[in-house]
C-alpha cells in the first residue's frame, strides 16, 4: 500500500537526468583541476632543479631528477659528480624506497592471504 507523504521522495525522471549530468561535469572539473595542478608542480619542480643546478655547477657536480619505480608519485634527487658521473648524494636514498616497497608488498600479500 503506497502511503501519501511517500510520494513527496519520488523525483521526476528530468531531475534524474540533470543530476546526472551535474555529477559527470563536476567529475571532468575534478580531473582538469588534478591536470593543472600536475602540471603547475611540474613546472615548479624543474624550475626547483634549474635553480639547485646553478647553485652546485661551481662543485663540480649537476642535480638530476627520477621517480621511483614502485612509487610513481615520489621524486628522487641525485647529485652527480660530473667528471665521476659517481652519485654524490641521494634524497631520499633509493634503498629506503625500495625497503618501503617491499615491506608494503609483504604486508598486501599478508592481508591478500588473510581475506
Amino acid at each position: 500500500m503506497l502511503e501519501v507523504g511517500s510520494l513527496n521522495n519520488v523525483q521526476p525522471v528530468n531531475s534524474y537526468y540533470k543530476t546526472q549530468d551535474t555529477l559527470d561535469a563536476k567529475e571532468e572539473n575534478t580531473e582538469l583541476n588534478k591536470k593543472i595542478e600536475e602540471k603547475n608542480y611540474d613546472e615548479k619542480l624543474k624550475k626547483s632543479v634549474d635553480k639547485l643546478n646553478k647553485f652546485i655547477d661551481d662543485e663540480g657536480a649537476y642535480a638530476e631528477i627520477s621517480t621511483h619505480d614502485k612509487f610513481k608519485h615520489d621524486i628522487i634527487i641525485k647529485i652527480i659528480d660530473k667528471q665521476t658521473k659517481e652519485v654524490i648524494m641521494e634524497v631520499p636514498p633509493k634503498k629506503i624506497l625500495d625497503m618501503v616497497a617491499k615491506m608494503c608488498e609483504i604486508a598486501g600479500v599478508m592481508f591478500d592471504k588473510k581475506a
